[in-house]
């Protein structure tokens, strides 16, 4: 028992020296805003917004774009034929399903000519056919209006599609977002390296406060200004009244994304908010060295994070 209690000491001193010989506020963890390197990315100076695409340029060089533009254009006219032909069997389908059912109604309306002589057995059971011969229709044509109505909006989406003869396509452009997050990871191994932190947070997984169709009211006045008045209610004591008032405080706490869809201040997304050290800039410059970036870019990205950092714009 005794060596087990040296032992200790000898531990806990040990632990106690070398954390006296380290440096005063050494940073042990990183961090890097991925989605801001990745919206750096030499490569995305090919991408359209609008189409979510990027543009052949990123993949193909020379003559090779315009072949790919005229192979695009072709394969686009070959779907859309596809649907359109889809689109006349439907329309042939419903032609003749209509046809079958004028030809019913008008077999049956002979005879109608001897409902009243119908025994009321017979008027049942010819109602009931005549019902589900109708039910029949109308499911098969509605059916048929429903994959009409899918394939007439597909077809316009790919019209719409036409103007992006001149992009990737959408699978391809995942393909190189996956290859600019590999160099993510390969710079962020590099420069974490270097900066000697163990682990590193992606500091781009915030809350987006984005707006709301509906506005919860603000309790924050009456919560201020009548929560020390007694409830008019005599029933009401206060274990019921605190009830009420945490249930209004927390729908108010739960409207955080609309609350604030119209402030745009970094550090209410902060990820860290005191320490470590934010590994985004070097990060974004050992991809510009690896992509061969003017010197200047590079110099005004350092710039840039060291000034949104300290709300320094104007010292540009």
């Amino acid at each position: 028992m005794r060596r087990v209690n040296l032992l200790l000491i000898l531990i806990m001193t040990i632990f106690i020296c070398s954390q006296s010989n380290a440096e005063p506020n050494q940073n042990m963890f990183g961090y890097i805003n991925v989605t801001e390197v990745m919206q750096l990315h030499p490569m995305m100076r090919y991408f359209d917004s609008s189409s979510r695409r990027f543009q052949l340029e990123s993949k193909l060089k020379g003559d090779d774009i315009k072949e790919r533009v005229e192979k695009n254009k072709i394969k686009h006219r070959a779907d859309l034929n596809k649907l359109e032909e889809k689109v006349k069997e439907l329309e042939n389908k419903r032609k003749e399903l209509e046809e079958t059912y004028l030809e019913k109604v008008e077999h049956m309306s002979e005879t109608e000519k001897n409902y009243d002589n119908m025994t009321e057995k017979e008027k049942e059971k010819y109602n009931q056919k005549r019902a589900e011969f109708e039910n029949e229709f109308y499911n098969q044509a509605d059916e048929i209006r429903k994959k009409l109505y899918y394939l007439e909006e597909e077809i316009k989406n790919k019209e719409k599609s036409s103007e992006y003869t001149g992009y990737l396509s959408q699978g391809e452009s995942a393909q190189i977002f996956t290859l600019m997050l590999d160099d993510v990871y390969e710079a962020l191994e590099v420069v974490s390296k270097k900066k000697n932190c163990a682990f590193v947070f992606n500091s781009s997984a915030h809350l987006e406060y984005n707006s709301s169709a509906s506005n919860t009211p603000n309790y924050l006045p009456t919560f201020f200004n009548e929560f020390h008045k007694k409830s008019t209610d005599p029933e009401m004591n206060d274990s019921e009244k605190k009830t009420i008032a945490a249930g209004q405080l927390a729908m108010w706490l739960s409207s955080r994304n609309s609350s604030f869809s119209d402030f745009n201040d970094r550090r209410m997304s902060a990820f860290v908010m005191k320490g470590g050290i934010d590994l985004t800039p070097d990060v974004v410059d050992y991809i510009y060295e690896k992509h061969k970036i003017g010197k200047e870019q590079r110099e005004f990205i350092k710039e840039f994070f060291k000034k949104i950092a300290s709300k320094e714009f104007e010292n540009f």
